[in-house]
């Protein structure tokens, strides 16, 4: 019996870390990534690498980027991440 892999979303900053948590899950042949995901408080400057640079990212990765925005004054974040993913 064939099992499909399993659609997955990478939690995605632009940096070395997520990169490497795509190239992991790439080579996992139980997983399909297919989008790069990006948590952030709206209205707020963004800490991470610069959404245009991760646009062409995923681009160029043939991946779709999504974001999640956190409302400003967010204070349990934990609740947040969930809410968000499942909101995907």
């Amino acid at each position: 019996m064939d099992v499909k892999p399993a659609i997955t979303a990478i939690s995605w900053t632009g940096g070395k870390d997520c990169n490497l948590a795509l190239l992991y899950a790439k080579r996992d042949s139980s997983l399909d990534p297919r989008y790069l995901v990006v948590f952030r408080i709206s209205e707020k400057a963004f800490h991470a690498h610069p959404i245009p640079l991760m646009r062409k990212q995923a681009e160029s990765l043939g991946l779709e980027l999504l974001f999640v925005d956190f409302p400003e004054g967010t204070t349990d974040y934990f609740q947040a991440y969930v809410d968000g993913i499942r909101n995907l």
